[in-house]
């Protein structure tokens, strides 16, 4: 089943909104809890020592926001939806590290989040891991046929169709 331009478009702004709330939270509660968020990395037990922490603790939250910019501009949002894949990806891994691999269980969460259990938490990455996919992928879709309409339009303005 085809789906028609404008249901695309609704579909890809809705998973690029859910997106775009999910990190822009998370972002801002990781820079406004900073200090809470570095000593959270530094005692993790699947993350390595006090420069790891150092780095991830503004680096993180602020690929959260330029994915967050990204996915908000048209002209981007298949780069954004790239990028939260690419995220998501590594906060799944992390958070699998967490389950099966760590001696104990930390909580470096910010926010409301705080409040899913590390099997909540591993079932919400997956939840977004597919809505970012199937995002992708309906992206890709319209960019192609897109493309292939700007072509039949310029080879029919310049007389050649």
């Amino acid at each position: 089943m085809k789906l028609r331009h404008q249901h695309r478009d609704t579909i890809i702004g809705i998973i690029c909104m859910l997106l775009v709330l999910l990190f822009t939270y998370a972002a801002l509660t990781k820079l406004l809890e900073g200090e809470r968020f570095r000593t959270n990395l530094l005692n993790s037990p699947v993350m390595g020592g006090e420069t790891v922490a150092d780095v991830a603790s503004w680096s993180v939250p602020m690929a959260e926001l330029v994915v967050a910019l990204l996915l908000c501009i048209p002209k981007f949002r298949l780069a954004g939806l790239y990028g939260a894949l690419g995220l998501l990806l590594i906060f799944t891994a992390y958070t699998m590290g967490i389950l099966f691999f760590a001696p104990y269980t930390p909580c470096s969460c910010g926010g409301i989040i705080t409040f899913l259990s590390w099997e909540q938490h591993l079932a919400l990455n997956g939840c977004c891991l597919l809505l970012t996919m199937v995002g992708i992928r309906l992206a890709q879709r319209y960019n192609n046929n897109e493309k292939t309409v700007l072509s039949r339009c310029r080879l029919d303005r310049d007389g050649f169709l």
